[in-house]
């Protein structure tokens, strides 16, 4: 089998830590460079990431901004591997009106490469529920990867908000 052959899904969900409420997105089309969506965040704010990977997979290190996350196994078996990790924005600045920070979420994978994807992102105050809660649910994103020849990067070829 080819690097280019194996493909792996990696699957992300994010919410409150504190409450476990939803986190939410929308739809901007090509207004900004990153992406069509925005995840709406709380600056100040602690969230849980449940990741999972299949077939399973190992990361040596996975970092969201500039912040490592320390993963914690919560299931494996010979198909996927599930993880949590608490992500906090604290320090984060609020943005301004009509624009969105980058936030690289990446994983690294002994023999295989870096996976890379960045979120765009719009943080809120703490005490701002209302605009957080506009727009669509992110249950989770769905990352289906593939290996390049150099296996230095892993290209995702498919990203969906769900």
């Amino acid at each position: 089998m080819g690097s280019a052959d194996f493909i792996f899904k990696v699957t992300v969900s994010i919410r409150r830590e504190d409450d476990g409420s939803p986190v939410f997105f929308k739809i901007d089309g090509g207004r900004f460079k990153t992406s069509e969506r925005t995840i709406k965040l709380q600056a100040d704010v602690q969230y849980r990431l449940d990741i999972e990977i299949k077939p399973s997979l190992y990361p040596k290190s996975t970092s969201l901004g500039t912040t490592p996350l320390q993963l914690k196994e919560q299931a494996r078996d010979p198909h996927s591997v599930r993880y949590t990790t608490v992500w906090s924005t604290a320090g984060t600045s609020v943005s301004k009106k009509g624009s969105r920070q980058d936030v690289p979420f990446v994983m690294e994978f002994d023999g295989l490469g870096m996976l890379k994807v960045c979120l765009q992102c719009k943080f809120y105050k703490a005490s701002d529920s209302d605009h957080c809660s506009w727009g669509d649910s992110f249950k989770q994103m769905e990352l289906n990867c593939t290996l390049t020849e150099e296996r230095t990067f892993i290209k995702v070829y498919n990203q969906q908000f769900k």
